[in-house]
């Protein structure tokens, strides 16, 4: 079954329509900002750019050769949702509704169902449990039979690879914010994950009518080593997020200890 196409390696607009279904928001809430005489930093920019363009080239992506599925849905559910998740989409929206809107999408983070999909377990079911399912079983030959299916395989990952981003290393607030070690505990867990997935796609020949099996082999070894790459790139920021905050609490230790110290003026 090898020539089999993604949603959008010619299947119609639908790829280009969801991509502006992310794009176009963001960009509105930047001109508001501007309008308003704020600023958004550069550096949210770039990643909502490097973001958007990642997930449009997934999309646009044929799934034939297997490799080339496979780094598009590395694309789609790895470094497209890292790259959103530091655009900070939420802040972004918070800081450009009016009041009425802002305290409703509060509310919407702050309640039970957000606190529950956002804890670490349920991240790592959605985007383990998700690629297992496409890749491991029959849903792969399903999907690429029925657009449908395939648009609906599509949304799942980016979702779920956009939960772990956010809750690993997004900016925007969270209603509870796992520590530094539960953080490197569920990037160690997705990786060995992902890392599992691949070996076994590889010594399995899976998915079935993948390709041949060389093809699929490849692949494979694309999904282990350009996964291990992005999650790389998700600890190096990781910890460059704790350590500026560490850096930026001691700093304000030390003014604390710099005002306490400094004698009244009568």
């Amino acid at each position: 079954m090898t020539g089999m196409h993604h949603g959008g390696g010619g299947t119609g607009a639908w790829p280009a329509l969801a991509v502006l279904v992310i794009a176009l928001p963001y960009l509105a809430a930047g001109r508001r900002l501007h309008r308003r005489g704020d600023r958004w930093p550069a550096a949210r920019w770039a990643a909502a750019a490097g973001g958007v363009g990642a997930l449009a080239t997934a999309l646009a992506l044929p799934t034939a050769p297997f490799a080339v599925h496979v780094a598009g849905h590395l694309l789609l559910a790895m470094l497209g949702p890292l790259l959103l998740a530091l655009a900070a989409p939420v802040t972004l929206a918070l800081r450009a509704l009016p009041p009425t809107g802002r305290r409703r999408l509060l509310r919407v983070l702050h309640s039970r169902p957000a606190r529950v999909i956002v804890t670490p377990p349920v991240v790592l079911a959605a985007e383990l449990g998700g690629m297992a399912a496409f890749y491991l079983t029959d849903l792969f030959t399903l999907a690429h039979a029925h657009p449908l299916v395939m648009a609906l395989v599509d949304l799942h990952m980016v979702l779920a690879g956009l939960l772990l981003a956010v809750v690993l290393v997004g900016a925007d607030p969270l209603p509870r914010r796992p520590r530094l070690v539960v953080s490197l505990l569920t990037l160690l867990v997705a990786a060995a994950g992902h890392d599992v997935l691949a070996k076994l796609m590889y010594a399995l020949v899976l998915p079935a009518h993948g390709g041949t099996p060389d093809e699929i082999r490849l692949g494979a070894q694309v999904m282990y080593y350009g996964g291990s790459a992005v999650e790389i790139a998700i600890a190096v920021v990781l910890m460059a997020g704790w350590y500026a905050r560490g850096g930026r609490e001691l700093r304000r230790a030390a003014a604390r200890r710099t005002a306490s110290a400094t004698p009244a003026r009568g």
